[in-house]
């Protein structure tokens, strides 16, 4: 994995180029977990706000909300289970860092760094343990890298 960063570059009083401020693109690690077979990927602020989006994934910032909140009270959301767009997914399982879910042949997988929450969504075609794999192993390269 590697950072990828754009450099925004500004005119100054002569008219010549000068480079600025450092932005981070965050849809890399996204689209890097897509090449692991799953569908859509989502990374969002854990207080909120949307980093990344690759793929299709239909999931709004109440959504991301109600799953992040399934790590403070994993009873309330394993009762109300995990809406993400028009479908209900049921909760299978609720860990101290990562969350799964189903909704017939489709599911996703949901991990927490320290600073953001990475959810992963996959259908028949990918079996659950190697969505699992790509999206727990993207959380542990941003916690490796301070995220």
């Amino acid at each position: 994995f590697f950072f990828f960063f754009k450099k925004k570059k500004k005119k100054n009083l002569e008219g010549k180029k000068k480079n600025t401020k450092t932005k981070m693109s965050w849809n890399g690690y996204t689209d890097k977990i897509l090449k692991a077979g799953l569908k859509g990927a989502v990374i969002y602020g854990l207080q909120g706000g949307k980093w990344a989006s690759s793929g299709s994934v239909s999931i709004t910032d109440k959504q991301v909300a109600t799953v992040v909140g399934g790590w403070k009270d994993a009873t309330a959301l394993r009762k109300t289970n995990a809406m993400v767009g028009n479908k209900k997914y049921f909760v299978l399982q609720i860990l101290e860092s990562a969350i799964y879910a189903k909704a017939g042949d489709m599911g996703f997988c949901a991990t927490k760094t320290g600073r953001c929450v990475i959810i992963g969504f996959y259908d028949k075609s990918l079996q659950a343990g190697k969505a699992n794999q790509a999206v727990e192993g993207m959380g542990d390269f941003l916690i490796d890298a301070g995220y």
